[in-house]
């Protein structure tokens, strides 16, 4: 067993090296070496072993460190690890610590075996997927123009996909959503425990709730004590919705240089327009993703963000005069957010409150 293990660590310690030289380097540029790396990857894989090291209790960001960063009031100095945030509970603006915004203790913790897991938080999301999600990111942000490699596309689009499915928003939708299926009598307490049967009726919506019902539904009974099912639900929604995000085609919103707007990110930060209904979408039909017409948009920092859609621009993939997508974008942000909008500068955030002022109060009579 102790051989076993000192194997398995071995190879995980190539598997990382070797990932970190493929990202460092840029490889995967083309079909065939991207087929190549994968299969390296995919063999490599096959020697990592489920770890936890019982590091509970602590701060997990659901919206990663690494992608507020980009909004922090300094980047040096004393201000450098705060942040201006309002709040919509108490409509407020505040001065806060970046460390602990965007986040929940123990937010990514699971039961294994009846003990509680750090594997997701440090192994898949922090070691895998935002390390090299970041290296992408920031090659966007710091490059006025770039064409970015099958890999990096394929981070990129699995990085949005987890970044859908990991906030509390869609984890409150989810929760929504068997609430009615079991209101109606289209999921029972043992498809509650049965993995297969909720990959097929909620994954996949085989019970075929239709985004009216989703929306608009009030369901007799409410189930709760369903953090095990929400978590394993969001990692199989994104793993399911990723490679329909990637087919899409990956476009740069610039805010224009003559423009003294920002954009902001909040604590639920991507963003659904809907071409077909023609609105913002509160809550994400995530069965539709890959089918309906989607803009899937999501702030990277103060002036890029990024977005994917059916539609391919002639002239290339920047948008840096579509002040009208900007505004909806930030409109998403301070809609649909949970709480939370994030800010380096506390003069945007009330400028953007007067300009939204109508929207936000609509929605607030609605609710």
């Amino acid at each position: 067993m102790v051989f076993k293990n000192n194997i398995n660590n071995l190879f995980h310690k190539i598997n990382r090296k070797f990932r970190n030289f493929i990202f460092k380097n840029r490889f995967g540029k083309n079909y065939w070496s991207v087929k190549l790396i994968i299969f390296i990857m995919n063999m490599l894989d096959c020697f990592e072993i489920y770890t936890n090291t019982n590091d509970v209790g602590r701060f997990d960001h659901y919206v990663p460190k690494f992608l507020l960063k980009n909004w922090r009031i300094s980047e040096t100095g004393t201000d450098k690890g705060y942040i201006f945030s309002w709040s919509k509970n108490n409509n407020r603006i505040e001065k806060v610590s970046l460390s602990k915004e965007a986040g929940v203790i123990d937010w990514d913790v699971f039961n294994s075996q009846g003990v509680p897991s750090d594997f997701l938080s440090k192994k898949v999301f922090a070691e895998l997927l935002e390390d090299k999600a970041s290296r992408v990111v920031k090659l966007i942000n710091n490059n006025s123009s770039i064409e970015l490699t099958f890999l990096e596309k394929s981070t990129l689009a699995v990085f949005i996909a987890h970044q859908v499915t990991r906030v509390p928003a869609f984890h409150e939708s989810l929760a929504h959503f068997l609430s009615i299926g079991y209101s109606n009598n289209l999921l029972n307490k043992e498809d509650l425990g049965n993995k297969k049967h909720l990959v097929q009726k909620v994954v996949f919506n085989k019970i075929g709730i239709t985004y009216d019902q989703f929306l608009n539904e009030e369901p007799k009974t409410i189930i709760e004590n369903i953090k095990s099912q929400k978590i394993f639900l969001s990692i199989e929604v994104a793993t399911n919705i990723a490679e329909k995000i990637y087919r899409g085609n990956l476009h740069i919103l610039e805010i224009p240089t003559n423009s003294s707007d920002e954009f902001v990110i909040s604590d639920n930060p991507v963003v659904f327009l809907d071409m077909d209904r023609e609105k913002l979408l509160e809550i994400i039909p995530w069965w539709e993703i890959g089918q309906a017409n989607f803009f899937i948009l999501m702030p990277i920092s103060r002036k890029k963000a990024i977005f994917y859609s059916k539609l391919k621009k002639k002239d290339g993939p920047v948008e840096n005069k579509n002040k009208e997508l900007i505004q909806l974008l930030n409109a998403g942000q301070y809609l649909f957010c949970t709480n939370k909008i994030f800010c380096q500068n506390q003069e945007i955030l009330n400028n953007h409150l007067k300009m939204y002022d109508s929207e936000l109060q609509a929605n607030n009579t609605i609710k």
